[in-house]
């Protein structure tokens, strides 16, 4: 599988100190209350990819704009999550370099020879940052790129990239997500970025690739308490203040850029990867009418 997978594992910040506080009851419903956005996370691609025979590909939007079904999986074990997703489309797993470099010439059906956009991936990352803060179990991690193996039903999870991001995760003082250099070797969002260095511990520069998620964008853009107050909350629980200090300037570099990189040329899936562009009137991907209905989403509060 030339192109692997997507990666990020997170860890609880001062979990240990929080047990001692807390009690292993009002931990084990927060930790619940966690996990459930992974369980959630999983029913719904179940419902959509199982129930409602969608396949993992993109489909023509009613605004001319394509909308990504991709699969984003998660497991987690004491105070670690990992997620992860496949980077190629279903037809091109198992097809080496070069039958890839020339399926993807195609102009109707070469999309799906080429990688899958990371947007669907960031978006669960971040939500699953934000759902952390509102149960009171902030997280830190990082996220990688490469080859590696996982099985669910044997619970095998092995691979570089998972080691990657396993290293970077404890190199920083912070609230959120680093992403590695082999994550940063891609089309990426503006809206997904920012360049924060403030976080980064001594001697973890070289797996560092220059950009944390923009996790507060997110969390202005889906719920309505005031990010700084709860992190301000949390101050007193963490071992070293710095860590929300950081996260603190992290929420301000955010506010400086809320209102760029969300406009519609700059969100579209056709304008930001060459492999839908706009330019490209033979490109053939699926159309299948959907009733939009509200979604109840498994948070204590948006």
């Amino acid at each position: 599988m030339p192109y692997g997978y997507f990666v990020a594992l997170f860890d609880v910040l001062g979990f240990s100190r929080k047990l001692a506080t807390i009690g292993l009851d009002e931990m084990l419903a927060r930790y619940t209350a966690l996990i459930d956005a992974v369980m959630y996370r999983k029913k719904q691609i179940s419902r959509v990819f199982d129930e409602m025979r969608f396949k993992e590909a993109p489909y023509w939007a009613a605004n001319g704009d394509v909308f990504l079904f991709t699969k984003v999986h998660g497991a987690y074990a004491s105070d670690s999550l990992l997620l992860w997703a496949p980077r190629n489309w279903p037809d091109a797993r198992g097809k080496d370099v070069n039958e890839l470099t020339e399926l993807s010439k195609d102009p109707a059906k070469g999309w799906a020879f080429q990688p899958i956009p990371c947007d669907n991936f960031l978006d669960v990352c971040n939500d699953l940052i934000c759902h952390g803060l509102e149960v009171g179990l902030p997280l830190r991690g990082a996220l990688s790129m490469g080859v590696a193996v996982f099985n669910e039903k044997k619970n095998i999870f092995l691979g570089q990239p998972i080691i990657d991001a396993a290293r970077l995760e404890r190199g920083q003082r912070m609230i959120g997500g680093s992403l590695c250099k082999t994550f940063v070797c891609q089309t990426i969002p503006k809206r997904y970025l920012l360049q924060f260095e403030e976080h980064l511990k001594d001697d973890y520069a070289e797996q560092y690739g220059g950009f944390v998620l923009d996790w507060p964008r997110h969390w202005r853009r889906t719920r309505t308490r005031d990010l700084a107050q709860v992190i301000q909350g949390l101050n007193k629980e963490l071992q070293y203040s710095s860590y929300c200090g950081n996260t603190l300037s992290l929420v301000t570099r955010s506010l400086s850029f809320a209102s760029q990189f969300e406009s519609t040329e700059e969100t579209a899936i056709r304008s930001l990867y060459p492999a839908f562009s706009r330019s490209n009137d033979q490109l053939a991907v699926s159309a299948r009418p959907v009733r939009r209905v509200p979604i109840k989403l498994n948070t204590t509060e948006r």
